[in-house]
């Protein structure tokens, strides 16, 4: 802790150094005035280096604060040296869901918290798969809700003119096929299934 706290003053330093335009000499002698004689961060104590930060900002330095990595909360730590991570993120991106609903699946399937803590290709590979499902659901949906539209239907109709109907049939990928095919006509849906899978 003390070692991450020492090398975080030190960046802090060299910052405020650079910003300050301050040449080897004067920085040096800069340490030296405030530190009682050290000439190199090299030798002093976390908390000479606290004290020659604190001399640094009253001559000017202004310390800003630290960029977030995660553009997003939840962003994993690891996105960028996992590919199958960044196409778990473009997945998400499309269907505009967080990174909490990858870490959901990662959990119900695989018991582990954090998609970002997942191990093996397969793990990875099944929450693709299930998010690809979703992605499929929400275009079905989407594409029979259009065609009921033009139509001068919803889905509520749907409900009362086709009987039988499963409870969830809203998140059914065969169901909506189904009534997709139903009300688009088959060359229209096939068309339509097309467009989808090359999106």
């Amino acid at each position: 802790m003390k070692r991450d706290n020492r090398k975080g003053v030190l960046a802090q330093i060299h910052i405020a150094k650079k910003e300050l335009g301050l040449d080897d000499d004067t920085y040096r002698q800069m340490i030296a005035t405030t530190t009682g004689g050290k000439r190199s961060c090299a030798h002093c104590t976390v908390a000479e280096l606290h004290k020659i930060v604190q001399h640094m900002k009253d001559r000017g330095f202004k310390a800003k604060p630290r960029k977030r990595v995660a553009q997003h909360p939840g962003t994993p730590h690891n996105l960028n040296r996992e590919p199958m991570l960044q196409k778990i993120e473009a997945l998400l991106a499309e269907l505009k869901a967080p990174w909490s609903y990858a870490d959901a699946i990662a959990k119900r399937q695989y018991k582990v918290e954090r998609v970002a803590w997942l191990r093996t290709v397969e793990q990875y590979t099944g929450v693709i798969a299930a998010l690809d499902v979703e992605l499929e659901k929400r275009r079905l949906l989407s594409a029979l809700e259009r065609h009921l539209e033009e139509q001068n239907l919803t889905l509520e109709d749907v409900k009362n003119q086709i009987s039988g109907l499963p409870k969830n049939w809203r998140r059914n990928r065969k169901v909506l096929a189904r009534l997709c095919v139903h009300y688009m006509g088959p060359d229209e849906w096939l068309a339509e299934h097309r467009k989808g899978a090359d999106a």
